[in-house]
């Protein structure tokens, strides 16, 4: 069975643009079509750790893996690709975050879908209200533009040119 998918790419270390176009390819392969791409978004960078500013995007994707296959292929992409997990919140060249798997609720110790932090966090809100505005939450039941308009989040969220 089929599954929409909406992924976050986020990174701030090297080319992230280039990183961004190279992972696509490797997401249709081990993933599933991607059927739209948001914007890409130049984000302040979120947490404690001072450092570069963020590009972030967020993808729909159609896929026929189960969620835990997806993070696993996910977290190879992120490896091929550089990422090294040293700190949390720290600078990365690539970052691959599952936001929702269709209306599935997953609470495991090493997988939250929904993503835990979405409503909190206007660089992933920003480019989900731009592709899927009327998409429901399914733990709030909430659109994400009803998620967007009601973010605490006041950090800069930019169309990157």
């Amino acid at each position: 069975m089929t599954q929409h998918l909406f992924l976050s790419l986020g990174g701030n270390l090297g080319n992230t643009r280039e990183i961004f176009e190279g992972a696509y390819p490797h997401i249709e392969k081990k993933i599933g079509k991607i059927a739209v791409y948001s914007s890409i978004y130049q984000t302040e960078a979120w947490g404690p750790i001072p450092q570069a500013d963020f590009l972030n995007q967020v993808l729909l994707v159609s896929t026929s893996l189960k969620p835990e296959a997806c993070l696993t292929e996910l977290l190879e992409i992120e490896r091929q690709f550089g990422r090294e997990r040293k700190e949390r919140w720290g600078p990365r060249t690539l970052d691959l975050d599952i936001l929702f798997y269709g209306d599935v609720i997953i609470a495991a110790p090493d997988l939250s879908i929904p993503h835990p932090r979405i409503a909190e966090r206007k660089f992933i809100l920003t480019p989900l209200a731009e592709i899927a505005p009327l998409f429901e939450d399914p733990t709030s039941r909430k659109s994400m533009t009803a998620l967007l308009a009601a973010c605490a989040d006041e950090s800069q969220v930019n169309r990157s040119v």
